[in-house]
């Protein structure tokens, strides 16, 4: 199986737990963008209504035109379900995210359900945090090389500005990405309370304590990590 075939695999657990009347979060990425689909199939077919949150643009322009109704995060006060892909999971269910660049309209929606629920394929899974994929950090424009060279000097990690056909990457809240190089030695914890406190810093990519499931497609077969 490839990858999209594993991603494929975890659906059928997420969409069970999409139930009638939920306020559910959508996430963002190439799983999500897969599954979103499946979802509107079901909510056609079991005659279901969810109200969807969509933690980017693209997610929401996909969900709207597949006749699912979405709203902004300011329009509803809880969530009840968030399904969202992750870029890496470490053994206690933490997370690196950020790989589209949504990376904190995906925390604000994360933090705010009651229940969050991550679909990976098995390359996800990881020994450590940095260890395949490297950290998004979303930072404003006015001051990144200055945060990024602050980053450099004080933790000995490489930062570096996302770039996409040679144009840097624009989040959509209008930022810039840097993508951090970490090593095995840095701990998440204390790595996000330092760059969350550099002024012109929005968010990081450290998803710490928040997910409740993990549902993993691997080539024999799913299998599902609970908090």
């Amino acid at each position: 199986m490839d990858k999209k075939q594993l991603k494929i695999s975890t659906f059928n657990d997420a969409l069970d737990q999409i139930k009638d009347g939920m306020i559910l979060g959508i996430g963002s990425g190439s799983t999500i963008e897969l599954l979103v689909p499946k979802i509107a199939e079901k909510l056609e077919r079991e005659q279901i209504n969810i109200t969807g949150v969509c933690t980017s643009n693209k997610t929401a322009f996909i969900a709207k035109e597949l006749g699912m109704h979405v709203v902004d995060v300011n329009d509803v006060e809880h969530i009840d379900l968030a399904i969202d892909g992750a870029d890496e999971v470490d053994p206690n269910l933490n997370l690196i995210k950020g790989g589209g660049g949504a990376l904190f309209r995906e925390k604000v929606i994360d933090a705010m359900a009651k229940r969050f629920v991550v679909l990976v394929d098995d390359s996800k899974l990881v020994s450590y945090l940095g260890e395949t994929f490297k950290l998004p950090v979303e930072v404003d424009k006015f001051n990144w090389l200055l945060i990024a060279k602050e980053i450099e000097r004080s933790k000995g990690v490489t930062a570096i500005r996302r770039m996409v056909d040679d144009v840097p990457f624009i989040t959509d809240n209008g930022n810039y990405i840097l993508d951090l190089v970490l090593n095995k030695d840095i701990e998440p914890f204390a790595m996000h309370e330092y760059l969350i406190h550099l002024i012109g810093v929005l968010e990081t990519g450290y998803f710490l304590d928040v997910t409740d499931q993990v549902i993993v497609g691997t080539p024999s077969g799913v299998q599902v990590k609970n908090k």
